[in-house]
């Protein structure tokens, strides 16, 4: 049993909406959780239990799995798969799978346009009906489809729960026999068809309502995994449906700089246009963005910090009276942030600071936060990722900025940010006395905060285009001629022939 010892305020800014059951935010033992109601108002057993289990994890895993599991449950009490009578294993899953592709695709789900079309089955009036009844599942419980970075930790949560659900379908046969007064044969033979369970256990005078509906929705909801026989992933496609481009292809890409400006005049906020100027200038996580707070920011020096505990930059580097009095104990390191965007962004945080940054009521002192009505003043930390992900694509759009060649369809993500100061410090940072402009792999890698050499090399990768300006230098040198420099593009072949002349003038 949870012990609530605190309600908080909901904050609606920081979720999407749920339509049949209520999330509040709660404290337990001390610590900020979560629990459902259901439209009568009475708690949903098993995500209590979730968030119970989940309760070691960090706060920014316990929130985003909070929210991904809600939302699955809210979609089960929307197609009555739960609060309505018993329905088979084979229902459920079936519930599940199209709950994948809804998140897959969101409104635009297919169930097989080549089969509607040839009505080669005789169910295609089934199909068209089953797909039209989705997508106003889709509409009316705002799913859309995950962007790519999106489905590891969605599914993950997910994959948890039903584990969970899972371990608690044992302890609610337990219950059904022991308060209950259900029979071990009836108990027993749940493990096939838990419908003759559900309904003795709706005339038991000795369980109450909570217990009745943690056997039912642990019961319902336990077997999906032994029943399909492996964990949820993520669908390979419907047929009759557009080859997908590579999923990686989409999530390497880096923003397109030089369209910056354009997604700044589309931005509405000077707070978003210090928190995306901020990233692009230091290439840092957004959740790092978001956990600032004023102490953190050397306006003077136009220096940012970040917490880093585990000193993957170079936190290990800073003065320890300046590490440890300065910023009251916690490790932090500083950032490197890239011109033009590092005098933007501090532009931008004083137009913030006076113009909409409100003193918060209870004291916190984070950079980011909500801005206008009852939240305002808030952290925006609380706020969903989803939120957060669809300010800045909503921002995209207005400026009309494509995606790359290959799929000018695509719509940049916050995330491209970072990888586009990735490529920047790898390939394009000039320093001064080198030949070749860019950092190193490990240079980069303190500066982007990575663990793992690998995790750099998926943000940092070096162009075809600096290959190719290597091998004509090279091919220079040995022939002492620029005529390799046709066909090149005009930014390499502008910087050989100025290293060209600068050499020349030397010689005489």
């Amino acid at each position: 049993m949870h012990l609530y010892l605190r309600k908080i305020t909901v904050h609606k800014g920081a979720f999407m909406s749920l339509k049949n059951v209520k999330r509040e935010e709660v404290v337990v033992v001390g610590k900020v959780s979560w629990r459902l109601t259901d439209c009568d108002g009475f708690p949903v057993p098993v995500f209590d239990e979730f968030c119970r289990s989940i309760a070691g994890d960090a706060f920014a895993t316990r929130r985003r799995y909070a929210i991904v599991v809600s939302r699955f449950i809210d979609y089960l009490y929307e197609v009555e798969i739960l609060g309505k009578g018993p329905v088979t294993r084979s229902a459920v899953n079936q519930a599940i799978d199209y709950y994948l592709l809804l998140l897959s695709h969101g409104e635009n789900i297919s169930l097989g346009a080549t089969a509607i079309e040839r009505d080669v089955t005789g169910v295609a009036d089934e199909l068209r009906q089953r797909e039209a009844a989705l997508k106003r599942v889709a509409n009316r419980l705002e799913i859309r489809a995950l962007q790519p970075g999106s489905w590891d930790n969605t599914l993950a949560a997910l994959n948890r729960f039903l584990r969970l659900c899972a371990m608690l379908e044992n302890e609610a046969r337990e219950i059904a026999m022991l308060r209950g007064g259900v029979t071990k044969e009836l108990v027993e033979a749940s493990t096939l068809d838990y419908t003759p369970l559900l309904e003795a256990i709706d005339g038991a005078s000795m369980l109450s309502r909570a217990e009745v509906q943690h056997i039912k929705q642990s019961s319902m909801l336990g077997g999906v995994i032994r029943f399909r026989g492996s964990e949820l992933s993520r669908p390979r496609g419907l047929s009759g449906g557009r080859k997908r481009k590579k999923q990686a292809d989409l999530e390497l890409l880096e923003f397109p700089m030089a369209q910056f400006p354009k997604l700044l005049e589309a931005t509405f906020s000077w707070r978003d246009k210090a928190l995306w100027t901020l990233l692009a200038a230091s290439g840092i996580r957004r959740s790092e963005a978001l956990n600032l707070e004023w102490e953190h920011i050397d306006f003077e020096n136009e220096t940012v910090y970040v917490l880093d505990p585990d000193y993957t930059r170079y936190g290990r580097d800073l003065p320890e009276d300046e590490r440890f009095s300065r910023f009251k104990g916690r490790v932090v390191s500083w950032t490197y942030l890239r011109q033009p965007y590092r005098s933007w962004f501090f532009e931008f945080l004083l137009q913030y600071r006076q113009q909409e940054y409100v003193l918060p009521v209870d004291g916190n002192n984070f950079v980011f936060q909500y801005l206008r009505g009852q939240h305002a003043g808030k952290p925006l930390r609380e706020a969903a990722d989803s939120t957060l992900n669809e300010a800045f694509t909503a921002a995209v759009i207005r400026a009309g900025i494509k995606g790359p060649p290959f799929a000018p369809e695509h719509v940049m993500t916050v995330h491209s940010l970072r990888h586009a100061y990735g490529m920047h410090m790898l390939n394009d940072f000039n320093v001064p006395g080198q030949l070749m402009p860019g950092l190193t792999e490990a240079e980069v890698q303190l500066l982007m905060g990575h663990e793992d050499i690998n995790s750099t090399r998926k943000y940092a990768r070096p162009r075809p285009a600096k290959l190719m300006e290597k091998l004509v230098r090279h091919d220079q040198a040995m022939m002492a001629h620029q005529d390799s420099m046709t066909g090149l593009p005009p930014a390499i072949a502008s910087r050989l022939l100025t290293d060209g002349q600068i050499t020349s003038r030397a010689r005489r």
